[in-house]
């Protein structure tokens, strides 16, 4: 225990500029009396003089675009942690969730050297060996990685995906740092305790983990290209898996054009409307079919091909969903094509964390109002994106929680959606969706899916009337024999506990600061009484350090209870 707390102490003190950089960050950006609030300033002994004042031209901003600058100025993972932060509907309003979609994806790129470096680090062999050609100039950078083109020695054309030197480290230090700034903020500030910010900041570090492994992206890549092997409407890079490895990824070079550009689409022969139709079906395929999709579509991460063809990118962000939470999206889904207020709102409920609601009627009744607000239009007018985001603020009225791969189901749809309409803008989303869901619900109740649950339920049966006998009269023996005890599990809400436990921490130290007082003023009485040398004036010498030390101690506790109440 005291190893992991001098650990922890060390580790700490090692972050101290990191955490310096950071409060002096926010301070700039215009943070800095909510700092003060929650006392993280002082925690941190920070100075006033060792801050920065925010300027008069930034103090004008909106908090929302003070927030998304000081993720930008903090760097990669703080971008990242911003970027994902924005499908968390619940934890954040719509003018920050506005302003972290306007998070910067390009960084400036690190020197065309360095990645040489690391390529022939990695692979094993000097560059020449490797590839015919390879151009040190970037075509694409981001927050962990940078993107070079390069020819192999037969002849194909590859993107060369290298992750940032020393991006490792950084994201390991910050993200120790966000999760001590969570766990803060989860003990002192009441309001942001209520939202999980240690699950929150949890739930990014697996994701930014993910993403950091290029093996693990090599294998989504592969997986979704499975998935997709008879669909000629979608075209996934191959992978080299001899040319790549943790830092380093290379997959064949896909060059289209930007499907967020109708006009230019049009001039080469690609028909908007029916790519909108292709990427609304290509997202309810992956969703509903293989409950495993690309969870960042956004238009950076595609690019179209002659004959209406899409490209998909980057591959480290996917989602995965069980057939049962696949099946309350279409619930959802058919719900919100028919109108259907109880519908809705058990298929939410059965995506969220809680699963129960303390009033089942009233929430009925909330999405019903919400229903007649939002959705009782025309269905071609109704955006799924826009209607699942503020059904999240109903959802918060009522306490829950929805499970993290909703979020990242919404943010993928919502991308899609959005593209979609700005090439067709008669797109009808959720008609497209109500097949797929249709589909997904009529599977639960086929012939061969019953015979497979009736099959599994009947074993688990079986084998339970099996041990049953033998079961009960383990426990008929054990009660007789008074052997049979009943494990009760107590669980304290943390916050609570962490008050208890300081509480009786004072208390013990009390009790045994007064034990040990009690006992120095008995030996000192026993010391009085003997003749035990050295004397002074016939006073054992003994006795009066024990005095003195009992009388220390005394003043001590009194004046540590006067002053801070415990010791």
């Amino acid at each position: 225990m005291i190893f992991n707390r001098i650990s922890s102490a060390i580790e700490t003190y090692s972050h101290l500029p990191r955490y310096k950089k950071i409060v002096c960050v926010f301070y700039k950006y215009g943070f800095g009396e909510m700092l003060k609030l929650v006392g993280l300033q002082s925690s941190l002994k920070i100075k006033d003089d060792e801050v920065p004042q925010a300027e008069s031209s930034i103090q004008k901003k909106s908090a929302a675009v003070r927030f998304r600058l000081a993720l930008e100025e903090l760097g990669p993972t703080f971008v990242k942690f911003g970027q994902i932060l924005s499908s968390r509907r619940d934890l954040v309003d719509e003018a920050l969730f506005q302003e972290l979609h306007k998070l910067q994806t390009k960084v400036p790129p690190f020197p065309g050297k360095e990645a040489v470096k690391i390529v022939e680090e990695q692979l094993g062999r000097p560059i020449d060996e490797l590839f015919r050609e390879f151009d040190e100039t970037p075509i694409a950078s981001a927050s962990l990685a940078q993107v070079h083109r390069a020819v192999a020695r037969g002849g194909a054309v590859l993107a060369i995906k290298i992750q940032r030197p020393g991006i490792a480290e950084v994201i390991e230090q910050d993200l120790a740092i966000l999760v001590d700034v969570a766990h803060f903020l989860e003990k002192h500030v009441e309001t942001i305790a209520a939202l999980n910010p240690v699950g929150v900041v949890e739930e990014f570090s697996k994701t930014i983990c993910i993403e950091q492994n290029f093996t693990q992206e090599a294998r989504n890549m592969e997986r979704f290209a499975n998935q997709f092997r008879d669909n000629r409407t979608i075209r996934v890079p191959v992978v080299y898996r001899e040319l790549s490895t943790e830092k380093v990824l290379t997959i064949e070079y896909i060059s289209g054009y930007a499907v967020d550009d109708p006009g230019a689409l049009r001039k080469h022969q690609i028909d908007p409307v029916k790519l909108a139709d292709r990427l609304a079906k290509l997202i309810y395929q992956q969703i509903f079919q293989f409950g495993f999709f690309h969870a960042d579509p956004h238009p950076g991460n595609m690019t179209a091909l002659k004959g209406d063809v899409i490209a998909l990118y980057d591959y480290g962000m996917m989602g995965k969903l069980t057939p049962a939470f696949r099946e309350k999206i279409a619930s959802m889904i058919m719900g919100l094509n028919e109108k259907d207020n109880r519908l809705v709102a058990r298929s939410l409920l059965g995506m969220s964390d809680e699963t129960v609601v303390a009033n089942t009627e009233k929430l009925e009744g909330d999405v019903e109002m919400f229903t007649e607000e939002n959705v009782n239009g025309p269905l071609k007018d109704l955006r799924i994106g826009v209607i699942l985001n503020r059904l999240l603020e109903v959802l918060m009225k009522h306490k829950l929680r929805m499970k993290a791969e909703f979020y990242l189901g919404i943010k993928a749809l919502s991308q899609v959606e959005a593209i979609g309409v700005m090439l067709s803008p008669d797109l009808n989303f959720i008609k497209i969706g109500k097949p797929y869901a249709t589909e997904m619900l009529g599977k639960k109740w086929g012939f061969h899916d019953l015979l497979h649950n009736a099959s599994a339920a009947l074993e688990v049966t079986v084998d339970t009337l099996k041990t049953m006998p033998y079961d009960f009269h383990e426990l008929y023996q054990k009660i007789r024999s008074g052997k049979y005890s009943i494990p009760i599990v107590h669980k304290i809400d943390p916050i609570s506990y962490e008050s208890l436990h300081q509480t009786l921490n004072h208390i013990t130290n009390r009790i045994a600061h007064a034990m040990v007082l009690s006992s120095l003023l008995i030996l000192s009485g026993l010391l009085f009484v003997s003749n035990v040398p050295p004397r002074w004036h016939d006073i054992p010498v003994f006795a009066i350090v024990c005095v003195g030390i009992a009388g220390f101690a005394w003043l001590r506790q009194k004046w540590t209870i006067h002053k801070h109440g415990g010791l």
